[in-house]
C-alpha cells in the first residue's frame, strides 16, 4: 500500500488496512478514500465569513462596499499621537461573544476570536452540518502574517516588572500562528486536513490555493479557508511608519487611502479576518448548497528582484496573470472585473496599471478595475481574503463596488477604476490578484457557477 500526502511525496507503509465507518481506510491515513488520481474535482465556494472595519459580516460588509463607506479613523487601541501615522483600519463594535462563550472568548488572543468568528460565520452561511460522520471530511486552512504579536508585546512588557508571574499561562500557544487554524479546527470540531500558512499579503489567497489543490484531488470533501491579521500594536505598527511606506495623510482619515490617485501616499493599516468555505462540487450540489463561485485558476509567481521595490514594468503580475489564466483555460478576453491590490503606494499602483495593460491590451481600458482597500485599508494576512468575500457577492449580486477618494487622475494609473461610485454590471468571470513583501504575485480567478455547466 503505498499512502501518498500533500505534496505528492510517496511513503510506504504495511499493508495491513482496517475499517472505519464501514469503509476501507489506509491504517496510516484517513484521507486515502478519498483520493482518486484519475478524478479531478471541481470546487465551489459556498459560505462566507467576514470581520472587517467596514463591516462585521458578509451583508453589512457588502452594503459598506457598494456605498463606498470608508472603515478608516483615527488609532484608538493605543496612543499613536506621536507617530508620523495616527489611522487605521480598526474593527469595531466587534462582540466575539455573541459567537463565543465568555470562556472560550477569554482564552483567545483578538486575532483567534477573528478567525473563529469568521469561520463559524462561513459554515453558517454554507449549510454545512458537521457531525461524526463528516468532520474527518472537512479541513482547515488558516494563514496569518504575524500571529498574535501583540500578545507578546504585552507579555514582554509585564514580564520585565513582574517575571515570570507576568506572563499569561496561555501566552507560548497564543504566539504560535498555527494556533489560529488550532482553535478553528476545535470550536468548529473538524478533524480533517489541517495547515497554516504564511506568505504576507498573498496569504489570504494563498489559502485557497492550497484549500483547492486538496479538495480536487479528493483528499477533503470541504475546507474552510481563511487568514486573519491584527498588526495594530505599538511595536509593529511604529516599525511600519520607520519604513516610510504608510499614508501620513491624518487630518482625512477617511480619504487617506486612495489608490490610483495622483495624491496617494502609501498604504493605510487594517486589522480583521474572513474565511471560506471551499467545497467538492458535487458534494454541494448534493446537498443543495448555494453557490458562490467556482476556482477557475490560480497562479503565484516570485519576482526574485528586490525585498521592498516591485518590478515597475509590471512584467512579474503579467506573467502571474498569464498562468492563471492559461490553468483556467480562458482568455484574456474573459475576464469581466479585477479585484485589484491597488494597495494606494506610489510605485506598485502604477507596476499593477502596467501589468494589465501588458496582458489585456486595449481591453485594459474597458476592464472594470476597483481595489476595495480603499475603504477596507491593508490587513496583510487577510488581504486577499477580503478580495475574494467581495469578488464573491459581486458574481452574486452584479454590482462593482468602487475605488474611493479617487479625486486626481494620475496619467500613469489611467484605466477604468469604478471612481467613487459603485457600478451594476453582468459579471460572470473575477480576476483578484495580491502582492506581498518580497515581491511575491497571487492571482486567483473565480467563475460564476451556471447549473448544468
Amino acid at each position: 500500500m503505498v499512502c501518498s500526502l500533500n505534496f505528492g511525496v510517496e511513503f510506504k507503509f504495511p499493508t495491513k488496512k482496517v475499517t472505519f465507518r464501514g469503509l476501507s481506510h489506509c491504517r496510516h491515513c484517513r484521507q486515502f478514500k478519498y483520493w482518486d488520481k484519475n478524478k479531478m474535482r471541481r470546487v465551489v465556494i459556498t459560505g462566507l465569513g467576514i470581520v472587517a472595519p467596514n463591516g462585521i459580516g458578509k451583508d453589512e460588509f457588502w452594503q459598506s462596499l457598494i456605498s463606498g463607506k470608508s472603515g478608516i479613523d483615527k488609532i484608538n487601541s493605543f496612543d499613536a499621537s506621536d507617530l508620523p501615522c495616527q489611522i487605521a483600519g480598526e474593527v469595531k463594535n466587534f462582540e466575539p461573544t455573541l459567537y463565543l462563550n465568555s470562556k472560550q472568548a477569554r482564552r483567545m488572543s483578538r486575532v483567534a476570536q477573528f478567525a473563529v468568528v469568521s469561520a463559524k460565520m462561513a459554515i453558517e452561511d454554507s449549510g454545512l452540518e458537521i457531525s461524526d460522520e463528516n468532520r474527518h471530511e472537512i479541513g482547515v486552512c488558516f494563514g496569518t502574517t504575524l500571529g498574535k504579536g501583540n500578545i507578546f508585546e504585552q507579555d514582554h512588557a509585564e514580564s520585565l516588572k513582574r517575571g515570570m508571574k507576568g506572563i499569561y499561562p496561555l501566552t507560548a500557544l497564543q504566539f504560535c500562528p498555527h494556533s489560529l487554524t488550532g482553535y478553528v479546527s476545535v470550536e468548529l470540531g473538524i478533524s480533517g486536513q489541517a495547515t497554516t500558512m504564511s506568505s504576507g499579503c498573498a496569504t489570504g489567497l494563498d489559502v485557497i490555493i492550497w484549500s483547492y489543490s486538496q479538495i480536487r484531488d479528493g483528499r477533503m470533501k470541504a475546507i474552510i479557508a481563511g487568514s486573519a491579521e491584527t498588526p495594530l500594536f505599538p511595536f509593529f505598527f511604529s516599525a511600519l511608519c520607520a519604513s516610510g511606506n504608510l499614508s501620513t495623510r491624518n487630518d482625512d482619515p477617511k480619504g487617506a487611502s486612495r489608490p490610483y490617485d495622483l495624491k496617494r501616499d502609501g498604504l493605510v493599516i487594517s486589522e480583521g479576518g474572513s474565511a471560506v468555505l471551499l467545497e467538492d462540487l458535487e458534494s454541494a450540489l448534493d446537498r443543495g448548497s448555494k453557490i458562490y463561485a467556482e476556482v477557475l485558476g490560480f497562479s503565484s509567481v516570485e519576482e526574485g528582484l528586490d525585498m521592498l521595490k516591485c518590478d515597475i514594468s509590471g512584467e512579474n503580475l503579467a506573467r502571474t496573470i498569464k498562468a492563471a489564466l492559461a490553468m483556467a483555460k480562458l482568455d484574456a478576453s474573459d475576464i469581466d472585473y479585477i479585484c485589484a491590490h491597488g494597495n494606494s503606494m506610489p510605485d506598485y499602483d502604477i507596476a499593477e496599471t502596467n501589468a494589465f495593460k501588458l496582458v489585456f491590451g486595449e481591453r485594459a481600458y474597458k476592464i472594470p478595475i476597483s481595489s476595495i482597500k480603499s475603504m477596507t485599508g491593508q490587513p496583510l494576512a487577510a488581504t486577499g481574503g477580503f478580495q475574494v468575500v467581495a469578488s464573491c457577492l459581486t458574481l452574486q449580486n452584479g454590482i462593482v463596488p468602487p475605488t474611493i477618494n479617487y479625486e486626481i487622475p494620475d496619467p500613469n494609473c489611467d484605466l477604468d477604476y469604478v471612481h467613487n461610485q459603485a457600478r451594476v454590471a453582468r459579471i460572470q468571470t473575477v480576476l483578484i490578484n495580491a502582492h506581498s513583501l518580497g515581491e511575491t504575485h497571487s492571482v486567483l480567478i473565480l467563475g460564476q457557477y451556471l447549473k448544468g455547466q
